[in-house]
């Protein structure tokens, strides 16, 4: 992508997500607490008014990002590939992540009004599913990704046939949920660590754009992790702690539905394994606790997540944060190796 219009996606998204943030706050505020009021308080503490929702401010934000870049796209007439060409991917990821968003947006609802704990995790499952499969079928006639699967370290590669659409579905699944957890646990504010999911969110992405800089074939993935960054900037301005907003479940699972993309366009998913570390760290240390506490009858970990074990050890939040952006730069190196691996191996474009 263009460094100009790379440029103006940025200055947009910032831009239109810090007045959408300010505006809207005061809103969402009212549904927790029933009172509404434009003055937020104090930016740097807490008075229990945090509202969650996040993800519907950031979904609109990143509507506008990608709109603006595609629109810069089209002017540019040294682009190599014309965008035309990927619409339909482009509005099948926009179906992936309007209903995953949406379906975040329904919990925090329930949550925050207080009407029950939502929609049954195995509808939201199903959904999810549904609209990933359909994804997957949209972006393999498109020729964005192909059935075959690349392995590291010279194994060659598989091809998948068939069964490529259902696991490609659920591999973006298993990303949508890995990112939730990675934010707090069912969406309980208490657990979590404010700004964590968002800035190891925003290094993903970071880095897989700058990767995209250097291969061209992956002008989807590049274009869909700036989008992915400017939000979680545009967030951060209000959500990192101490936060007078929460991602909420609308927010990480509008997070997990853009990594899932990201790491699907890039017809490399193994990349996620280094890339996503931090997030596969939260989902493998919650999976052994509980695996532990089920046999053992014994908490293995001070919290339901690594970083929640960290947080009930003493540890601040931004050193948590610190500790999260430099494991996902070191993995971000390890998912450069393996994408300069398929390009010279498999894709050599």
């Amino acid at each position: 992508m263009d460094w100009q219009v790379q440029s103006i996606v940025i200055v947009t998204e910032l831009a239109a997500g810090f007045v959408l943030f300010r505006l809207f706050i005061p809103f969402f505020r009212r549904i927790k607490t029933g009172k509404f009021d434009l003055y937020i308080g104090d930016r740097f503490k807490k008075d229990g008014s945090e509202s969650k929702f996040a993800g519907v401010l950031m979904l609109i934000t990143a509507a506008l990002g990608l709109t603006v870049g595609l629109i810069g796209k089209h002017f540019k007439s040294t682009m190599e590939l014309s965008a035309n060409n990927k619409l339909p991917v482009y509005a099948a990821c926009g179906a992936v992540v309007l209903t995953v968003c949406a379906l975040g947006t329904v919990q925090d609802y329930h949550k925050e009004t207080k009407r029950g704990t939502g929609l049954k995790k195995r509808w939201v499952v199903l959904t999810e599913f549904v609209v990933c499969l359909g994804f997957s079928y949209i972006a393999k006639i498109s020729g964005i990704i192909d059935t075959k699967l690349l392995l590291p370290f010279h194994w060659g590669n598989i091809e998948l046939g068939f069964i490529f659409y259902p696991l490609t579905a659920v591999l973006m699944i298993v990303i949508i949920n890995l990112t939730e957890l990675h934010d707090c646990p069912a969406g309980v504010a208490d657990y979590g660590c404010d700004g964590l999911c968002a800035v190891s969110a925003m290094v993903f992405s970071l880095a897989i754009a700058c990767i995209g800089a250097v291969y061209p074939w992956l002008e989807l993935p590049q274009m869909l992790g700036i989008v992915t960054a400017c939000s979680c900037a545009a967030f951060l301005v209000w959500g990192i702690s101490p936060s007078k907003i929460y991602l909420g479940q609308s927010g990480s699972m509008f997070l997990g539905a853009m990594l899932a993309l990201i790491t699907v366009t890039s017809n490399l998913p193994l990349f996620y394994l280094t890339g996503g570390i931090v997030f596969i760290a939260d989902g493998v240390c919650t999976l052994t606790g509980q695996i532990v506490f089920k046999t053992k009858k014994q908490l293995l970990f001070k919290g339901l997540t690594l970083h929640g074990h960290l947080s009930n050890r003493g540890w601040s939040d931004y050193k948590i944060m610190g500790v999260s952006v430099l494991a996902a730069l070191l993995g971000a190196v390890g998912a450069f190796f393996y994408i300069s691996y398929g390009d010279s191996v498999l894709l050599n474009k």
